[in-house]
């Protein structure tokens, strides 16, 4: 049922997207919204739940101007050669993403050279350890990791 549900929200809101493929389609949305037998009201499409998502303020991560204080850094991992996950004090995270690819950053490990106490956008740069690359830092950004409602958490 979950499925289905799912099924059905996912096609309604390429319908919305996109309404001169929805005109050629047999597919059809149902039009009774499914209602959650807890709190007896109606559950947000997905499109509904999107429309929700507002603004990340930077300002609650500490980030201001494109820069982070280096005392609030916890620990800084690169998943990637460009991308790295910020571990912040008060267990949030922010992305620092990376001008451009720095190569085996992500396996042989970095170090980083900035102007004072803060890792800022224009004037902090990462080295390879072993190399003579400097990459620099392209953006600092929140992140905000999403979560699958509980209900499908129990039956997947």
């Amino acid at each position: 049922m979950i499925k289905i549900l799912q099924l059905s929200a996912i096609i309604f809101a390429i319908a919305l997207a996109f309404p001169a493929a929805a005109a050629t389609s047999s597919v059809t949305v149902p039009a009774v919204p499914a209602v959650n037998t807890a709190t007896n009201q109606p559950e947000l499409s997905v499109v509904e739940r999107m429309r929700g998502i507002t603004q990340v303020n930077p300002r609650k991560w500490r980030i201001r101007s494109g820069c982070i204080n280096s005392n609030h850094v916890r620990r800084i991992r690169f998943l990637d050669d460009r991308t790295a996950i910020l571990s912040l004090l008060g267990k949030k995270k922010a992305v620092l993403t990376l001008a451009s690819r720095c190569p085996g950053i992500s396996k042989r490990g970095f170090s980083y050279v900035s102007d004072g106490k803060r890792l800022c956008t224009k004037h902090t740069r990462f080295t390879v350890l072993g190399g003579t690359y400097a990459c620099k830092v392209g953006s600092i950004d929140p992140y905000v990791g999403l979560e699958d409602p509980p209900e499908l958490k129990e039956y997947d």
